[in-house]
């Protein structure tokens, strides 16, 4: 029983309490916060491009009280070094480009607040809520299609933030997004007799986003041990639903490459996923080069990015000129927006980090299959913080070192956190660990 003259809200079991349902909200709101903005544009409230950036920031915000429990000095170098390159590069270009910042931002954020997490069970407990409220959205959207569009007018949020303006005049019977629908001539490729042409984008607005959350998850069943395998089925299950749902050709191609690197590789050979984005951008110009006509296809959304790459010049290489807009083609967008040095700094700095199992190394080499494969067909996608955030969320965990609870109580001038973990404590203010449990057990320490 508790003592009531001393309460035991210091256990680790009330610390880890409480970051549970604060990682439950952080990724929670993550991932569905362009609905909730969807839903109160329906319904009057307007949005604009403004309010979204601001809804990003203050989730961001909410990541404050686990960004500070410990700094991390080789991210905030990086990020310094990013800032420094940008200002250089607007100098140069005579144009300041704010959205590399907020892309760069986003996965620095949540892989600093992964890493403060450092332990891949919260995470977990907050996916499983995340999933079952995106099947269970999505099979609402399927199954009352007007319903759910009466609620979510996805066409004209994405009007009122300014996504459509270059490619529509806003004269539309549906109200999903553009790519809501297969064109006909296309059509699904999964069950399109059962489901027709509508491709489910539940809490995400867009099938795409849908199935790059669906390859995430996918990636995080199939990183488990054989012994979790239990575990790692309802993952790898419930992101298949999700692939379907959507009509993800991205996810049915990069699925396979998973599953063939986690039955097939071992111990340090999954690094050799560091070479993946190396191999997709020769394959790129490969297929640029070769390709004379663009057509909507796998093949084609590939070309585009390979002709664009082709056109670069080292100004452009070294992002110290304005862009074009690059739309899908997803190396050209990354390469021109940050530059090829910092892209390399960054590419070669996730690598240098310490997965401390086989997990970890998993899961970094399927991330940069995926990495590697989204940005030879598609543009901004990899940044799309309703995505992002938890991508870089569960890498950071995965390096299992998780920061120090903030000290609330000592005994004898060695905190609660010292006493939990010796190592790091002042040897001569150690108290006697008998004596200790004795004082506890009886109420009087």
């Amino acid at each position: 029983m508790r003592n009531k003259h001393h309460p035991t809200n210091i256990l680790p079991a009330d610390a880890a309490s409480r970051d549970q349902r604060l990682v439950t909200g952080i990724l929670l709101a993550a991932v569905c916060y362009q609905a909730l903005l969807c839903l109160l544009n329906t319904f009057g409230l307007r949005t604009s491009v403004a309010i979204v950036g601001l809804t990003e920031g203050l989730i961001m915000l909410a990541c404050l009280p686990l960004l500070l429990r410990r700094l991390l000095p080789g991210l905030i170098t990086i990020a310094l070094l990013a800032g420094a390159y940008f200002c250089m590069a607007a100098i140069a270009s005579g144009q300041l480009n704010p959205k590399t910042f907020r892309d760069l931002a986003i996965p620095l954020c949540f892989f600093w607040l992964g890493c403060n997490l450092g332990r891949p069970e919260l995470v977990e407990r907050a996916l499983v809520p995340i999933i079952w409220l995106v099947i269970g959205l999505g099979l609402f959207e399927l199954l009352m299609l007007d319903t759910y569009t009466h609620f979510f007018d996805i066409f004209s949020y994405y009007v009122s933030i300014g996504n459509l303006a270059p490619i529509t005049d806003y004269v539309r019977e549906s109200k999903l997004q553009l790519n809501g629908t297969r064109p006909e001539g296309i059509g699904r490729t999964l069950l399109p007799g059962l489901l027709g042409n509508h491709r489910v984008s539940s809490v995400f607005l867009e099938p795409v986003s849908l199935g790059n959350f669906a390859t995430i998850i996918a990636a995080w069943g199939l990183s488990r041990d054989a012994r979790d395998w239990r575990k790692g089925l309802f993952f790898v299950s419930t992101a298949v639903v999700m692939i379907i749902l959507c009509d993800s050709r991205f996810a049915l191609i990069l699925l396979p490459l998973m599953l063939i690197a986690r039955f097939f590789l071992r111990g340090a050979a999954f690094n050799l996923a560091l070479l993946a984005p190396f191999v997709a951008i020769g394959l790129v110009l490969l297929i640029g080069v070769t390709t004379s006509e663009y057509g909507d296809n796998f093949t084609g959304r590939i070309a585009l990015s390979g002709w664009a790459l082709l056109e670069f010049d080292p100004q452009l290489l070294l992002a110290i000129t304005t862009p074009r807009f690059y739309g899908d083609m997803g190396y050209a967008y990354l390469i021109a927006g940050f530059g090829l040095p910092l892209c390399l700094l960054l590419w070669f700095s996730l690598w240098l980090q310490p997965m401390p199992d086989e997990r970890g190394r998993r899961f970094r080499a399927f991330i940069a299959l995926y990495i590697a494969l989204i940005l030879a067909i598609s543009g901004s996608s990899l940044f799309a913080f309703k995505t992002s955030a938890l991508l870089w969320c569960l890498l950071g965990c995965l390096l299992q070192n998780p920061a120090p609870h903030a000290i609330r109580r000592t005994y004898s001038g060695t905190s609660i956190h010292d006493i939990s973990n010796p190592g790091t404590a002042n040897p001569s203010t150690l108290p006697n660990f008998a004596s200790l449990r004795v004082a506890l057990a009886r109420g009087k320490p």
